[in-house]
């Protein structure tokens, strides 16, 4: 069966909660969901391209960080809405970033959702901060949610 839609989770699972993105995948991939592909990613802007090529749906999950971030917040947003964005990711080249290539290379899905968690803790070690923790079912929820549709 060819893979309608991936569900990709960004993270660092050893800088505590940048590894929210992949704690929702790894959630995720425990359903098995036929014609859902899970791919955990670093935030590398070619794997991410790579990954979500050829499908109609992409979901992908990222910590976000910021000045006016509060820890546990989730927000949606489009591929229209990264291309406004000034900071979406707690990585360096963020998703606004790497999308703007995805489009000017011809690279995109059909339809890309992103959903952030605002983070508290980057530090090294392992583990979600409460905050972080508790908003990890209302992400799953909503990337299910998005699935469904």
């Amino acid at each position: 069966m060819t893979d309608t839609a991936v569900v990709i989770g960004i993270g660092n699972s050893f800088r505590r909660d940048d590894g929210v993105g992949l704690a929702v995948a790894d959630r995720i991939a425990e359903r098995r969901l036929p014609g859902v592909r899970v791919v955990p990613a670093t935030g590398e802007p070619a794997a991410l391209l790579e990954a979500w090529a050829g499908v109609a749906r992409a979901v992908v999950v990222d910590a976000a960080a910021g000045e006016e971030s509060t820890p546990g917040r989730v927000r949606r947003w489009s591929g229209d809405d990264l291309a406004a964005a000034t900071a979406v990711s707690s990585h360096a080249l963020g998703l606004a970033q790497t999308t703007a290539l995805g489009r000017a290379l011809g690279r995109m899905p059909a339809e890309l959702v992103v959903f952030t968690v605002d983070i508290a803790d980057t530090a090294h070690g392992v583990g979600l901060t409460p905050a972080i923790a508790a908003a990890v079912p209302t992400v799953i929820d909503a990337v299910l949610a998005e699935l469904d549709r």
